[in-house]
């Protein structure tokens, strides 16, 4: 990456609890490029992890932050789509263009792909530098702030496309936190029900201010039990697993019925086992969801325009830049009443 002389504040990502606001370069932009000034930028449970020290996607030194908006300030030659001036969303998924999956249409798993804030420096500082081709613009309706909804939001849209649930389909949930409510979201006007189940009674009011039929508090209540009884032994046609974790996968498979299908989008554990057995007698599908395309970008901030006042609850924090650890040791302490955290640099 090329630099100019400018300097910018930054959360610098060090390792473990290690995050330091520090004056860095201002990026310069190149040929298709663009530089926002970012606006907001939300913080995921994937940046979580890698604070904790959880996860090893990301290796710091790092900036950090890849839910944002911002306002264009510069573009580089040849850019095109975005002029200076424009309020914009950005997919912080950056797809090559070239190769077959890219031609493919699954820009998402693309083989060259590059990531805003794992690959590249993200958004947790004044400026970001991105591709041309991952900026979308903004309805004046849609506030920054809400706008960083735009990408978790995309997820569930992609995770919905992959589900593909009908009229006929029970869709049962499970987490319920961004991801899980995103996929809620997408899926809600095309299933015959939707059940969400977490732990948190906190967060099942979230699944149902966003239009969930049932929800089921899993700390209480087994899960493929209780979605057996509410769907009159039928149990779901399809899970959407949004927590990442063995036992959740686990519990997806045995709530679903014999040819369910079961996507997981949840990211954390690497490693899970799963009754083979199980799987294959009943004819269960397992699909991974991963990322978005560009249309299910688009169709996230149409969702996001259709329900504004609604999904923009899903904001419950907003920190300034200077107090980003403040914002990660909410996030990883206040689980019960921190949602969605916004920072404003």
């Amino acid at each position: 990456m090329s630099w100019f002389g400018g300097l910018m504040r930054a959360a610098v990502w060090y390792g473990k609890k290690d995050i330091r606001i520090e004056d860095v370069s201002k990026p310069t932009v190149g040929p298709g490029e663009v530089l926002i000034k970012v606006k907001a930028a939300g913080l995921c449970g994937t940046e979580l992890h890698a604070y904790e020290g959880v996860s090893r996607r990301r290796r710091p030194p790092l900036i950090m932050g890849h839910e944002f908006a911002g306002v264009v300030e510069e573009v580089g030659t040849g850019a095109r789509g975005v002029a200076i001036g424009d309020r914009v969303a950005v997919n912080p998924d950056a797809p090559c263009g070239a190769c077959d999956e890219c031609q493919s249409g699954r820009t998402n798993t693309c083989r060259a792909r590059q990531h805003v804030g794992i690959d590249f420096p993200g958004a947790f500082a004044e400026y970001a530098k991105v591709p041309d081709r991952v900026c979308f613009k903004l309805l004046d309706e849609i506030q920054f702030k809400e706008a960083t909804l735009a990408e978790p939001l995309s997820i569930g849209t992609h995770t919905a496309a992959l589900a593909e649930a009908t009229g006929k389909d029970t869709v049962l949930i499970l987490g319920s936190g961004p991801i899980g409510l995103s996929c809620l979201i997408a899926v809600r006007d095309t299933a015959k029900m939707t059940i969400v189940a977490d732990t948190l009674d906190s967060r099942l009011k979230f699944a149902k201010m966003l239009g969930a039929d049932i929800t089921i508090d899993a700390s209480r209540t087994n899960i493929a039990s209780e979605v057996r009884h509410v769907t009159s032994g039928k149990c779901a046609a399809i899970a959407i697993e949004a927590v990442g974790l063995e036992k959740t996968v686990g519990q997806s498979i045995a709530s679903v019925g014999n040819a369910g299908k079961v996507v997981i989008v949840g990211l954390l554990d690497e490693t899970a086992r799963v009754n083979l057995l199980d799987i294959v007698l009943r004819q269960i599908g397992l699909k991974g969801s991963y990322g978005r395309t560009n249309q299910e970008f688009l169709r996230a901030l149409e969702l996001l325009r259709r329900d504004l006042r609604n999904i923009s609850r899903l904001i419950t924090h907003t920190y300034s830049l200077d107090q980003v650890s403040e914002a990660f040791e909410t996030m990883s302490t206040d689980k019960r009443t921190a949602m969605k955290i916004v920072l404003t640099p």
